[in-house]
């Protein structure tokens, strides 16, 4: 999780006006981040600042590199923007009211990112958008708020906005697994399967995880690529034993018309998830033709 964050903290530092010695060095440390070799990557940080001086986000990365190591070190932004010390001191200290209000009071680009992520994160989409729009006017070429906005759009099925902003951040960012993979399954949803697979693929020759491998699945299903789609289901149900995984894999089931692997399946979804109520319709017409071929 922890390279995770620098991961996209570094994708965001990387702006359309960087030059290309300056995106070269920001690529060379996030290598050096994936190898949680955080020393070096704070060399090439170093380089960067020492060719543009007044670069606050590589700053910014630096102190955060620099925390890893010692949590008493302050972020360069709190520490200069009073505002956002202040915010921060508030929420530190539980006050979340007083830290959203200092927050609305600053007008600033820092001010409304950090709420529109406490609105996203406290699940209020609608009002994370606001502010990232906000945050945007402000500063454009600050790739992160787009991120952040597409992650609000895909919470709220908002697949098109969602796309759009995905692929403004894939401008400034061309090698993040996260947007391809966030595309990926807003093209999955607008049923544009054949994107949504390049882009899971795109994703998924940068980094292999678990969630993208998921996504990629289920495109398959959506495919109509069952016996595929139910082997890497299969693989993935190894690792990770969730509702969801066991109902694709009895939609599977359901589809090559095994049906007692299906009710064994969508049994086991239902077991570990009550709330998705669309999985009862399926399983009451599988265990009603298991029932039919019994009594025959």
């Amino acid at each position: 999780m922890k390279r995770l964050f620098l991961l996209c903290l570094i994708f965001s530092c990387i702006s359309v006006s960087a030059s290309e010695v300056t995106e070269d060095y920001f690529d060379i440390a996030t290598n050096y981040c994936i190898y949680g070799k955080y020393d070096d990557a704070i060399n090439y940080v170093n380089k960067i600042i020492q060719l543009e001086p007044e670069n606050t986000d590589a700053k910014e990365l630096k102190n955060t590199l620099l925390r890893l190591t010692n949590p008493n070190i302050e972020s360069y932004l709190t520490s200069t923007n009073p505002s956002l010390h202040r915010a921060f001191a508030a929420k530190k200290s539980g006050n979340r009211d007083d830290f959203v209000r200092i927050l609305e009071q600053g007008g600033d680009y820092w001010s409304n990112y950090y709420l529109a992520e406490y609105y996203r994160e406290n699940l209020n989409p609608q009002k994370a958008v606001q502010y990232y729009q906000k945050a945007i006017e402000l500063k454009p070429n600050h790739s992160q708020s787009y991120l952040g906005i597409s992650k609000c759009y895909i919470d709220s099925s908002q697949w098109q906005n969602a796309i759009d902003s995905l692929t403004r951040y894939l401008t400034y960012n061309k090698n993040s697994d996260i947007a391809y993979a966030l595309r990926a399954e807003a093209y999955m949803n607008m049923n544009n399967l054949e994107q949504a697979q390049e882009d899971i693929q795109k994703a998924l020759n940068i980094e292999e995880n678990i969630s993208y491998l998921l996504i990629e699945a289920k495109i398959l299903y959506y495919k109509g690529n069952y016996d595929e789609a139910r082997i890497k289901f299969n693989l993935i149900s190894r690792m990770v034993q969730t509702s969801e995984v066991y109902k694709y894999i009895g939609l599977c089931d359901y589809a090559q018309n095994d049906y007692t692997n299906a009710f064994l399946n969508l049994d086991k979804a239902i077991i570990l998830s009550d709330d998705d109520k669309s999985l009862y319709s399926t399983y009451n017409t599988v265990k009603n033709i298991l029932t039919n071929e019994k009594e025959k």
